[in-house]
């Protein structure tokens, strides 16, 4: 068995699916950079069950997420025929940029002058440290 971290951008919203036997489930997918600029990226498939999946749903198309999990390879044939195969990673973690950054926000230094005091101050979206 293959464990595996990825990160990478969400290719669209997670869609929710339910087991057979009514347990959450959330599969996505996420394009993983792999060497230099101009290499084409790595498409991951992932899914998630219960707790996770439920984490997995409140991410969105082009979020940041950090994936950890067992990997396996999935396969199909195409209604044309074709042969495809992707890799994924069933999740065991899955931690967002908006995990990190409550509000999806970006973390900015900005100078605002609009006091009149003459002093520049600088503003931060979050001046708490990170939670790890």
């Amino acid at each position: 068995m293959m464990h595996a971290s990825a990160y990478g951008r969400l290719s669209q919203d997670p869609k929710q699916i339910s087991t057979q036997s009514g347990k959450a489930m959330a599969v996505g997918s996420i394009a993983v950079a792999i060497g230099d600029h101009d290499d084409p990226p790595l498409w991951m498939g992932v899914v998630t069950f219960g707790r996770v999946a439920k984490d997995f749903l409140k991410c969105r198309k082009g979020d940041m997420v950090s994936v950890s999990g067992r990997v396996q390879r999935n396969s199909w044939i195409s209604g044309s025929g074709e042969k495809h195969e992707q890799l994924q990673v069933v999740a065991d973690s899955v931690v967002s940029n908006r995990t990190v950054r409550p509000g999806g926000g970006r973390k900015s230094n900005s100078v605002n002058t609009s006091s009149g005091t003459g002093h520049d101050r600088v503003d931060s979206d979050m001046d708490d440290p990170l939670p790890f």
